[in-house]
């Protein structure tokens, strides 16, 4: 009887008939994947003081309205949370050394949560239009924590801890059901200093990646036996995650499309196939339209506000502006990566990228960063045939180019100036999810990294370093 589809272990399965010499197992590379991670990522967690992780003020606000059942925002904070963020997150952004003087301070400050304190600012619900979907790791947590009356400090580390958890979970299921080509190259982006510091912050990342590396695997491990129909164990995993992952964050609705690369011979009927196909990717697009267009409606309306000084964002006059000129703004587009700062500043931070402040590397570090994972991506094992196919290569390369299209133009109406010439806000982060789609598309397959150790050695090597860096940058800023 063939295992269910999410617990695929067959190390052979997707590899060439010829690949047959000795590698690490699937669930043994997982494993040495999950004790790296585990480690860097609690002591992330430990060293990275109170809301010094980006966006992480956002994300506990967010929490705490899904806990709460505000999914159209919520009126503020229990008291003693506000508190505790307006103290840490104050630290934070005024550059000073954090001491234990600090963290006794915080842990001292209580929950009080009976008394509501409002928002200090309106227009941070700019910042909280997340799907509550997104939140279906923190939130209980966090409901928890309040059921419990946890002190704000407390429950920072619960979510942290539950962020990582879940994250390396994610990817570690991934890597165990991937096609053995793809492995080291997915171990290696899940260890990359900007991937690990944002699984051990109180964010939807961690999920966020850990979807789309799992969604990827999963059709990649369908498509690796292209004459194998699929069960009714397969069709549901496929409905299921291409549903989930459609709706969790709004800017990646279209990569369930990545399941127009299955070949024909997995369905019975051309017929069986379209209604798939659509069962597959409609609903959780659908359902991420639905929401964009509630959120904005409910929480923005035609609001105008500053999201840096000096500038004045209007989605509304933002979107006219796309739809009146696109030509234009496609230029912006072209301007933001290859004519400005912004491009280079993308590039950096998936790479490696703390703190609120964007602590960097030094270019040593990135510069290994950048070999490993060129090396990685040009070497090893052929990828599954039908992985490589024409079509399925046009497929993996335009949703990878949509989806970054897509997370542009949303920076652009909700965070980007009106008149700006350059798109504001895009992070290297963003690319985590979709950085899988690529591995397929290696013009060439060196063979002098065709060893199982080499490979291994630069997926796991080139990341322990570049971690280590990270944490002396972290301590160093921060303390």
């Amino acid at each position: 009887m063939r295992a269910a589809p999410i617990a695929l272990t067959d190390d052979a399965r997707g590899a060439p008939a010829e690949a047959v010499r000795p590698r690490m197992g699937a669930r043994a590379l997982a494993d040495l994947y999950t004790i790296v991670a585990v480690f860097f990522g609690a002591f992330f967690i430990v060293l990275t003081p109170p809301f010094g992780v980006g966006d992480e003020t956002t994300h506990v606000e967010r929490a705490y309205e899904v806990a709460t059942g505000a999914f159209l925002g919520g009126e503020g904070l229990p008291k003693g949370l506000q508190q505790f963020l307006d103290d840490a997150f104050g630290r934070v952004k005024s550059g000073e050394p954090v001491g234990g003087a600090d963290f006794e301070r915080w842990a001292a400050i209580p929950l009080e949560a009976s008394t509501i304190e409002p928002y200090p600012d309106p227009l941070r619900a700019i910042m909280r239009l997340q799907y509550p979907g997104n939140y279906v790791h923190l939130a209980p947590a966090m409901g928890v924590g309040l059921a419990l009356g946890a002190p704000p400090l407390a429950l920072l580390y619960l979510l942290r801890t539950i962020a990582l958890i879940a994250g390396v979970f994610l990817v570690r299921q991934a890597i165990v059901i991937a096609p053995a080509a793809f492995r080291p190259a997915m171990a290696f982006i899940a260890l990359l200093p900007t991937t690990l510091v944002f699984f051990s912050g109180v964010n939807n990342e961690s999920v966020l990646i850990g979807l789309g590396f799992l969604w990827f695997a999963y059709v990649a491990s369908l498509a690796a036996r292209p004459d194998e129909r699929l069960t009714p164990m397969e069709i549901a995993g496929l409905i299921a995650l291409g549903f989930i992952l459609g709706q969790f964050k709004s800017g990646y609705f279209l990569l369930p499309a990545l399941a127009l690369i299955l070949p024909a011979g997995k369905f019975s009927s051309p017929a069986q196939r379209i209604l798939l196909l659509i069962l597959t990717i409609a609903p959780g697009a659908c359902l991420s339209f639905l929401w964009m267009a509630t959120a904005k409606t409910a929480m923005l309306g035609d609001a105008a506000y500053s999201t840096m000084p000096g500038n004045r964002v209007a989605p509304d006059e933002q979107i006219a502006f796309i739809l009146a000129d696109p030509l234009r703004y496609a230029m912006i587009v072209f301007r933001t990566f290859f004519l400005s700062p912004e491009g280079g500043e993308a590039a950096r931070s998936l790479g490696g990228v703390a703190g609120w402040t964007n602590i960097g590397l030094s270019s040593p570090v990135y510069a290994l960063l950048l070999v490993a994972g060129i090396a990685l991506w040009a070497s090893g094992e052929k990828p599954p045939a039908a992985m490589t196919a024409p079509f399925a290569l046009l497929v993996q390369a335009g949703l990878f180019a949509g989806v970054t299209l897509l997370i542009l133009t949303m920076m652009y109406v909700g965070w980007t100036g009106v008149g700006a010439g350059v798109i504001d806000g895009f992070q290297g982060r963003y690319w985590l999810p979709l950085l899988p789609l690529i591995l397929a598309l290696a013009p060439v397959r060196l063979s002098l990294l065709s060893g199982d150790g080499a490979r291994l050695g630069l997926a796991f090597g080139a990341p322990f370093i570049g971690l280590v860096a990270m944490a002396a940058a972290v301590f160093r800023h921060y303390y």
